[in-house]
């Protein structure tokens, strides 16, 4: 499995991340994309190379009760502790089936938490601060009843604002 699960917050300094080596190759997950992780190693990864599993997941500001959602100030610390308890045992699931999948094909893979509410600035913040080189978002066809903002997906938005190396 995995060395460890590496959590960086909006708030983290630059100092406690190992830069990226060369043949480092950051994949961004999520849900269900195990189809993006799979044609990373099928079509980016080459002997020798590690992936980089990058999970980016909301700040939580209120908790799902049995009377509504709450934010964290109506709830004790000792509620709050354990409802973000429950949520951080849940991303490490979720990134259990993409390390499996990386350790299936005999490719080192670490994995990365960014806590933030806007998933393409971090990953735009991220990419100088662990000098990432190559990055891999999934990409799904937009359904016909769902609406891209601003007509960009994170994708573009990363592509487009992307700093040159």
């Amino acid at each position: 499995m995995s060395r460890e699960i590496e959590e960086i917050g909006e708030d983290s300094k630059s100092s406690t991340i190992k830069d990226a080596e060369t043949n480092d190759v950051y994949v961004v997950v999520g849900k269900n994309d195990l189809y993006v992780v799979q044609w990373a190693l099928d079509h980016a990864v080459s002997p020798g190379f590690r992936v980089c599993l990058v999970h980016i997941f909301p700040t939580i500001k209120y908790i799902p009760t049995p009377v509504g959602n709450l934010s964290r100030s109506q709830l004790s610390k000792e509620q709050v502790q354990v409802y973000i308890n429950e949520e951080n045992n849940r991303r490490k699931s979720l990134l259990v089936k993409y390390i499996r999948l990386c350790n299936d094909a005999k490719v080192p893979v670490d994995t990365m938490l960014v806590e933030s509410n806007s998933p393409a600035k971090a990953l735009l913040d991220l990419i100088p601060v662990v000098n990432i080189t190559s990055l891999i978002i999934g990409n799904r066809p937009p359904r016909s009843t769902r609406l891209v903002k601003n007509g960009q997906d994170i994708g573009e938005y990363v592509q487009k604002n992307a700093p040159e190396f």
